[in-house]
C-alpha cells in the first residue's frame, strides 16, 4: 500500500534528525512534523470510527520524549490503515468536505495524499540538496482533484489576495490528466477536466503539479506557457 510506505518513510526521514527544520512547513522541525501527522492519523481513526465529528481540538498530544514520539507515531499509522483499509468505501462519516462528500473514501483520499505530501517533506529536509522520490501518480491525481474542488474555492476567497485571476490550465506530462481552473471564480474555482484554452498553462508530472499547489516550489520543474504572475504569485495561497 502506497500510504503505508508514505508513512513509514515519513518517520525514517524525521529520526535522522528531530530538530532539522523543514522547508516545506515554515516554522516546524522534523519532531513538529512527525507530531502533527501523527495526531492527524489518530483524529482520522476516531472519525472513521464512530462516523461522526471530532473537534480539531481534541487531537492528541504527541509525546515529548522522541523515542516515545517515534513509536506513538508507528502506533497510530498502523491503527488508522488498518480502520481506513476495513472500513467500506461507501459507508456514511462525517468529513469536512466542502462538496458534501460524506463517505470513508473521502477520508481514504485525504490519508494517503497527507502521507505521500510530508513523506516528501521529511526526505526534502533530510537531503534538501536532492529531490525526494516523486509522490505515486495515482496519489497525484486524487491530490491535484482534491485541491482544486475541495480547497481550492476557500484559499481564493481569502481577503488580499494579489494578482490571481484569470484561467489555468494544469497538464500532466506522465498521464492523461489535465485541469481548467477558473481563478476569477472566487466561491466556486471552477475545475473543469480535460484540455481547454487558459490564460496561463503549467506542464509537469503529476508529483510536481501536486507539490507546486500545496507550496512546496521546486525550480526548474514547471513548463509555464502565457502569463507567470499566476505561478510566481501562487504562494499566496496558504492553508
Amino acid at each position: 500500500m502506497v500510504a503505508a510506505a508514505d508513512g513509514r518513510d515519513l518517520l525514517a526521514a524525521a529520526q535522522t534528525d528531530w530538530s532539522r527544520p523543514v522547508p516545506g512547513c515554515p516554522g516546524w522541525t522534523a519532531a513538529d512534523l512527525a507530531g502533527h501527522t501523527g495526531a492527524i492519523l489518530g483524529w482520522m481513526a476516531k472519525i472513521v470510527t464512530t462516523g461522526e465529528a471530532v473537534p480539531r481540538r481534541d487531537r492528541e498530544v504527541p509525546p515529548a520524549d522522541q523515542d516515545a514520539l517515534a513509536a506513538w507515531y508507528a502506533a497510530h499509522l498502523d491503527r488508522t490503515l488498518s480502520i481506513l483499509t476495513a472500513a467500506a468505501a461507501d459507508a456514511p462519516v462525517w468529513t469536512f468536505s466542502s462538496r458534501g462528500d460524506q463517505r470513508v473514501s473521502w477520508w481514504r483520499r485525504r490519508l494517503a495524499v497527507e502521507l505521500a505530501i510530508h513523506r516528501w517533506d521529511a526526505q526534502h529536509a533530510a537531503a534538501p540538496a536532492s529531490l525526494p522520490p516523486p509522490l505515486d501518480g495515482n496519489v497525484a491525481t486524487a491530490g491535484i482533484e482534491e485541491f482544486v474542488t475541495e480547497f481550492l474555492p476557500g484559499l481564493l476567497a481569502q481577503p488580499g489576495l494579489d494578482g490571481l485571476t484569470g484561467s489555468l490550465h494544469l497538464h500532466a506530462t506522465d498521464g492523461a490528466s489535465e485541469w481548467w481552473i477558473n481563478l476569477d471564480d472566487k466561491e466556486l474555482a471552477v475545475a473543469v477536466p480535460g484540455h481547454r484554452k487558459a490564460d496561463t498553462a503549467i506542464r509537469a508530472t503529476r508529483s510536481d503539479l501536486l507539490l507546486w499547489l500545496a507550496n512546496r516550489q521546486q525550480p526548474g520543474v514547471l513548463e509555464i506557457s502565457g502569463p507567470p504572475e499566476v505561478a510566481a504569485r501562487w504562494l499566496q495561497l496558504r492553508r
